[in-house]
Order: structure tokens, then sequence, then C-alpha cells
């Protein structure tokens, strides 16, 4: 059975990779999962770094680890190449007889960049990079332009019906699932008041692991009648209020909050856009027509159309995902 994340190209070894670093958060320093296989594709060990200041994944990995030659190693993220606050896992891989390694990103970060992979390839290593697999684990990753990382997403049937009250998801389960790993990439989920009102989410990771669930974000607008009602409802929810708070990336950073998802409908989506907040964008649709219901709104559309790059197209059985990033 096809895992939901192979429809967007990751192989099957490092989405195991993903998940099982997905179950942990060693910030400030990224998630970063590995896996070791042998030359059946078996996997023979797995793991991830952990928690802050504890060994990085390559070294958990290769802990008590019979390593052969034949042996590939799968890592979400460039062996780091610096050795000031830990030791190098570039150094430690050449301590092992592993010589195949896939690589998820280049590691952003100054004192790596592409050096780890250099020394891996000038000791005859077999090096190969799954581009895309670090953004996706850690989003806004060594990105930094002072207001938290944004991930915009919506759904839309074949005629740009993005709620109706007949069908509960828009989508099918495969482009949901998507959804939920993206939640358990991010700190935060971000709605509107009238998507509360309506939809009574519970905006947390439903997977086949009880991964962290992201911090839910309201954003209530400046009519404060209900807030009392609803805040008590939801309590594990947070709830901006403008006018009452500084910025909305102020709010985020004192809550400690560095990336999130914005799912909200019209109303959001469309204010985020216009304030140029969102980062990149996953627009799921769906080949299905629903014939009623509240419709995308054209200027959104149009929106990404001029200021976003489109990067890759998926077909996800009779959805397409369709991907971008902020120009």
């Amino acid at each position: 059975m096809l895992n939901s994340l192979q429809y967007l190209n990751f192989s099957e070894h490092m989405i195991e990779a993903i998940k099982f670093a997905l179950r942990y958060d060693p910030s400030p320093n990224p998630r970063v999962g590995a896996v070791l296989v042998d030359k059946n594709n078996k996997i023979k060990k797995i793991t991830a770094h952990k928690e802050k200041d504890k060994d990085h994944a390559e070294y958990n990995l290769f802990k008590n680890s019979d390593i052969s030659e034949n042996d590939t190693l799968y890592v979400t993220l460039e062996p780091c190449f610096h050795d000031d606050t830990s030791p190098s896992c570039a150094n430690a891989v050449l301590e092992t007889n592993v010589q195949n390694i896939v690589v998820g990103d280049i590691d952003r970060d100054e004192r790596t960049n592409g050096k780890g992979i250099e020394l891996l390839k000038n000791n005859d290593l077999n090096v190969s990079i799954e581009n895309g697999i670090n953004d996706f684990l850690n989003p806004g990753y060594k990105i930094t332009n002072d207001k938290p990382y944004l991930i915009g997403k919506v759904a839309t049937s074949a005629d740009h019906i993005i709620y109706n009250e007949n069908k509960r998801y828009i989508t099918n389960k495969n482009s949901l699932e998507i959804t939920h790993y993206l939640r358990a990439t991010v700190d935060s989920v971000i709605i509107g008041k009238n998507t509360l009102k309506i939809d009574n989410p519970k905006l947390n990771v439903r997977l086949d692991y009880e991964y962290k669930n992201p911090q839910p974000v309201v954003m209530w607008g400046n009519d404060t009648r209900e807030l009392k009602k609803y805040s008590s409802s939801f309590n594990n929810f947070i709830f901006y209020v403008e006018n009452d708070e500084d910025s909305f990336s102020s709010f985020l950073e004192r809550h400690s909050i560095k990336n999130g998802l914005v799912e909200g409908g019209n109303s959001i989506l469309s204010y985020f856009l216009n304030e140029d907040m969102i980062d990149e964008f996953y627009y799921f649709k769906s080949s299905d027509s629903l014939e009623s219901g509240l419709k995308i709104d054209k200027t959104i559309e149009q929106y990404i159309s001029n200021n976003f790059n489109s990067i890759q197209e998926y077909p996800i059985i009779d959805n397409l995902l369709t991907t971008y990033t902020n120009k």
C-alpha cells in the first residue's frame, strides 16, 4: 500500500526517515531522520536526532550497528561538516563501511552547505540527493526574514468549491493525509473565526503515529462579543484579536511559533496573501464537481498566479496537488 508521501515523489526509505524524525523535536536544531538499508533493500535500523544536545541521527544510527559496504544510508539532511558544536557527521560516515548514501537536501547552514557531501564524494562514496525532503520536514529551515514561515493550503473541487455542507472533505484520503503530515511538520495551524464556528475543527494530526499536534491559532478579528464563549470551548486554541495585540508575526513569536499552516477560508487566505505573509502554497484540486457551495475567491487564484512560482504538480489519483513558492 502506498504511503501518501510517495505521491510527492519521496522514496520509500526516505519516507520512513521522515516519519521517524517527526516523532521528535530537537529544536532549535532541525529534525533529521536516518535509515540504514541492506543490499536486499531491507531496513536494518532507523533512528533520528531526538533532542537538543544529544547525538545526531547518523551517530544514533551507527551505534552498535553492523554496517556493510553493501548497505545504503538514507538521511533527510546533508551530514554536517562542522564540528564546533557536535562531532562532524560527515566524518562519522567515513569511519564506517558505508559506500552509498542518499541525502535529503543540502544543509543551508553556512558551516556545512555542501561541504559534507563534497567530503564524502572526495572519499569515493556514492552520494545522491533526493531534493525536497528537508524542506518538507523542516519548513523555513535557515530562512531568515524576521517573520514566521507560513504555508498556505486550500482544497477545491473541479468547479472551484471550497465548502459544501453535504461533503466534509473536498479531496481524497491521500490528499487529506498529506495535509496531516504538513500539520505534523509545523508549530501551528491557523484558521479564521468563521472556520471555527462552522467546522468545529480539531486541527490535530491524525496519522498512524501520535505525532505532536500543532498549536491551533484563530484569527478572531476585532469583534470580541463571542470571544469568551469560544475561547472557553476551545481552551487549547489561542486567539489573535486585532487592535488588542501587536502584529500577528509578533503574536506568533511571543508564543514561540516559528512556522505555521494557514488552513482558513477565503477571508483568511486573502488576508495573509495580501499582507505577503505566505511563503509557500499547497493547492489541492479534486476532479469531482460539487455543483453547489462556497467557491474560492477568484482574487486568491489570481494573486497566486501573479505572485508565486509554480514548483511542481503531483497527481494524487483523482486529485492534483500544485505547490508554489512566493516570488
